[in-house]
Formats: structure tokens, C-alpha cells, sequence
């Protein structure tokens, strides 16, 4: 559980708000408010001062997104955005979701389902070994050339 804030005000979830402990639910917030945003061109909660801001975000009271977009999708932000942290899916429970699951396999957006296993991996590590993570990160596209103005690099493009 954190107690930091960082960000916008614009995606603080309820309980940044209100100076709780927070985790990863409160990171669904934030995206429930970015993928709103992205549809409607304007974020969920909008007002004209923290205050107003604040007690928008308390309530949860947002516009559906415009009609030109499925269901599926403002139900998806709707449940993303329920004042509760326990009511809000978990990346999981959103990427397991029949709609979801429907509109990306539909779109094309995740390979066959052999592939989905490598693609869903995640870069494992140890955090107090970073030395380590170099290893297992792909190599750089970028390579340094000497200028010939001063002593400083440039960094070229390395075509592959």
C-alpha cells in the first residue's frame, strides 16, 4: 500500500483523494479516467477548482461516453471507475472480461494463442539487483559517434 500522490488531479482515484492507502485499483482508476478521456476528448470529472474537483470524484457521477462507442466500452470505464477500490476489476479480471476479450481478438491486437503466453510474460527481476535487468533487456537500437565539434556524442540509429 502506498500514500504518495503523484500525477494529475484530473485521474487521482477517491481514495488519493482522501489521503488513504492505495494499490494497484487505484491505478484502474486512473486508466478507467485516461481510456474515458481518449473517447470523450475531455476527462470524467471536470470542475473549476480542487474543491469542485474533488467532491466530482467523491461522487463517482460521470457522462457516458459518446454514442459512438459500444457498450462494452462504457461499461468497462464504468466499472473502472466505482468509488469502491474493491468493486473495480483487476488486470486480470479486464483482460479475462468476455467484451474485452471479444474487441481485441476482433481487432487483432494479441497473436495466436501460442504467442500469448510469451506476450503476456513480464521482465522478471530482482529490484535490489538492477546490474542483473541489463541482461535479460534487448540491446539498443542506438550506437555513439564521435562529434566533431566538441567532445560530446551523438547517438545514431542502428538499422536492422
Amino acid at each position: 500500500m502506498a500514500y504518495t500522490q503523484t500525477g494529475t488531479p484530473y485521474y487521482a482515484s477517491p481514495e488519493v483523494w482522501n489521503d488513504k492507502p492505495y494499490d494497484m485499483k487505484s491505478d484502474i482508476w486512473s486508466l478507467g479516467c485516461v481510456i474515458y478521456e481518449m473517447a470523450a476528448l475531455r476527462p470524467p470529472f471536470q470542475a473549476t477548482d480542487l474543491q469542485g474537483l474533488y467532491k466530482k470524484v467523491k461522487a463517482g457521477v460521470f457522462d457516458r461516453v459518446p454514442s459512438i462507442y459500444s457498450s462494452d466500452l462504457s461499461c468497462l470505464i464504468a466499472q473502472m471507475l466505482k468509488i469502491s477500490p474493491s468493486q473495480r476489476p483487476s488486470t486480470d479480471q479486464i483482460l479475462s472480461n468476455p467484451m474485452v476479450a471479444r474487441h481485441y481478438n476482433q481487432g487483432g491486437l494479441l497473436p495466436a494463442t501460442t504467442e500469448k503466453a510469451e506476450l503476456l510474460q513480464t521482465i522478471k527481476f530482482n529490484p535490489y539487483n538492477l546490474k542483473a535487468l541489463k541482461d535479460k533487456l534487448p540491446r539498443a537500437n542506438y550506437f555513439r559517434e564521435p562529434h566533431d565539434r566538441d567532445s560530446s556524442q551523438d547517438l545514431i540509429q542502428v538499422p536492422r
